[in-house]
């Protein structure tokens, strides 16, 4: 069935299938998953799970929100008052009590797995009260994968070497089995269908010297065996098969590869690849013959669509005092360095162009302006109109060193119409870091300064944007800083209305740690329609 057939097809549908999303984060799979709709939603989140604090906090806000959306009312403007600052949470939850009181029952703060057992009877008793006897409804999640990290595979050893000082082996840390929470959800409840996200790590991840994605699929496949090697309890017998949105076929042994998807592919402006499994519960499977839509590709988007038309601000000073004069003084008296006399003449003319810029401008570090930005691409989904203003949008302070080295990378970017790597940075301009000089010959961590270029999809956001931003330059040289959480979120296409919560570090990390929502609503578009398929069955 074309996206287009099932999409109109929807207008006449009566059901809303629930979900439940564990490992929840921020919430932006569930945030696709809620958004795939035609004059109704088609799902709608009964239960999210997230340990985490302030992630969670997130969660709630974006629960709250969706209670006018499952509703069809307007979302109040004491939302966005709330958004731009103008009134406090406490405010917010007194005035609407009843979404509210929906949203805590939403969106759970607990801890899967043994190192909060606690929460278990909790988290099962909430998932039973709200599929109750269902048949259909839908499990998604990602399991934490810090361990199957391609980046965090390169600092193995020290993981190794920090879980062993604590008494016991780096295969036994919880972080390489809280996959199997998952499982023993799906073992015991018995979704119709699952989603579930990791990195592309986990196909190459090895245990005990046995590559470990094979062993996840035989679990996937049939959970009652798995359960029985765990000594799980009251688990039910359904047995999966396990579908690539890629290609809409299960994988052929040898051929896990293509369970990946390349987010670029698909519209989405970042080069982000991640393994995201497809289980359809046999009966299911049956009923629709296994003819699964396949997601379909589409054009690229690259970077100047989604952050081009925000407005331009100025990083800050890490020491001493922050002003726009001293910013502005700062870039006068680099003007004459023999550096920026001696770079390559394409970058030497950027390099120039931006120092007259930024000293003809008066930037802030924020916006608290009333604009609101509507960007003509995803048929209007960054933008809200009752928008007053951005969250989110505010600079980091750097180093004024690395202030010299960004104005160096933005210009050579914008130049070029690449990152440079260190053997490209002017000598003075070198990291003082002890392995820079093993860096220059090998090219290993050769760019720990990294601009994204307007032309291309921005490089994969991971939650080391939360670190120092050194990875994720502005391309403009006359901005001369790091993105903000704002344009970290539009690049990983949050809605321009979708607040994070706590500080910005927090908010970095929530952000590069999610899955981008508007991936997740083709999913879901991908999902709705064998849940339509079944349903006429």
């Amino acid at each position: 069935m074309s996206g287009t057939a099932y999409e109109a097809r929807l207008f006449l549908r009566m059901s809303t299938y629930n979900i439940i999303d564990l490992f929840a984060g921020p919430g932006g799979l569930g945030e696709g998953f809620t958004s795939a709709h035609s004059g109704e939603n088609l799902f709608r989140i009964s239960v999210s799970v997230e340990m985490d604090e302030v992630a969670h906090r997130t969660l709630m806000l974006r629960a709250f929100f969706r209670q006018f959306r499952y509703a069809g009312k307007p979302v109040p403007d004491e939302y966005y008052q709330y958004l731009a600052g103008k009134m406090g949470r406490d405010k917010l939850e007194s005035a609407y009590s009843k979404e509210w009181t929906a949203a805590t029952k939403e969106a759970l703060c607990a801890e899967l797995g043994n190192q909060a057992p606690m929460h278990q009877p909790l988290i099962d008793s909430m998932i039973f009260d709200a599929v109750g006897k269902e048949n259909d409804w839908l499990l998604i999640g990602g399991p934490p994968c810090q361990a199957y990290s391609l980046v965090g595979r390169s600092r193995m050893q020290n993981a190794v070497d920090y879980v062993k000082k604590r008494g016991h082996s780096f295969e036994e840390d919880h972080r390489h089995k809280l996959y199997r929470q998952y499982l023993r959800i799906i073992a015991m409840h018995g979704p119709s269908v699952f989603v579930m996200e990791n990195v592309k790590g986990i196909l190459s991840a090895k245990l005990e010297g046995e590559r470990i994605f094979p062993k996840i699929l035989a679990d996937l496949r049939d959970p009652s065996v798995a359960a029985s090697h765990y000594n799980w309890e009251n688990v039910k017998k359904n047995k999966y098969r396990l579908v690539s949105f890629v290609t809409g076929k299960e994988p052929e042994q040898g051929k896990e590869s293509e369970f990946l998807i390349r987010a670029e592919d698909y519209g989405i402006p970042q080069a982000r690849h991640r393994v995201i499994l497809l289980g359809i519960r046999e009966d299911v499977f049956s009923k629709i013959d296994g003819n699964i839509t396949p997601l379909a590709k589409s054009r690229k988007r690259f970077l100047n669509k989604v952050i081009g038309d925000l407005p331009p601000l100025r990083s800050g000073f890490s020491k001493g005092k922050d002003s726009v004069d001293r910013w502005k003084k700062h870039f006068q008296t680099m003007e004459m360095s023999t550096w920026i006399k001696d770079a390559d003449p394409m970058v030497h003319e950027e390099l120039v162009k931006a120092i007259l810029e930024l000293k003809k401008r008066d930037l802030d570090r924020s916006y608290d302006g009333s604009e609101n930005f509507a960007l003509n691409i995803f048929d209007g989904w960054y933008s809200d109109k009752g928008m007053k203003g951005l969250s989110n949008h505010d600079t980091r302070a750097h180093m004024d060193k690395d202030l010299a080295r960004y104005l160096f990378v933005a210009a050579y970017g914008k130049a070029k119409g690449k990152s440079p790597h260190l053997k490209d940075f002017p000598e003075v301009l070198l990291p003082k870091h002890k392995n820079v000089d093993t860096s220059l010959p090998d090219q290993k961590f050769s760019d720990r300064f990294k601009v994204q270029v307007l032309d291309h999809p921005s490089s994969t956001v991971t939650s080391h944007i939360s670190k120092d931003g050194h990875y994720f330059i502005h391309p403009d040289p006359a901005q001369c800083r790091s993105l903000t959480v704002r344009e970290a979120a539009r690049v990983q296409t949050f809605p321009d209305n979708y607040h994070f919560e706590g500080g910005r570090t927090q908010q970095y990390h929530q952000v590069g740690n999610a899955v981008p929502p508007y991936l997740a609503k083709q999913l879901a578009n991908v999902v709705g329609a064998i849940f339509e398929e079944a349903s006429m069955k």
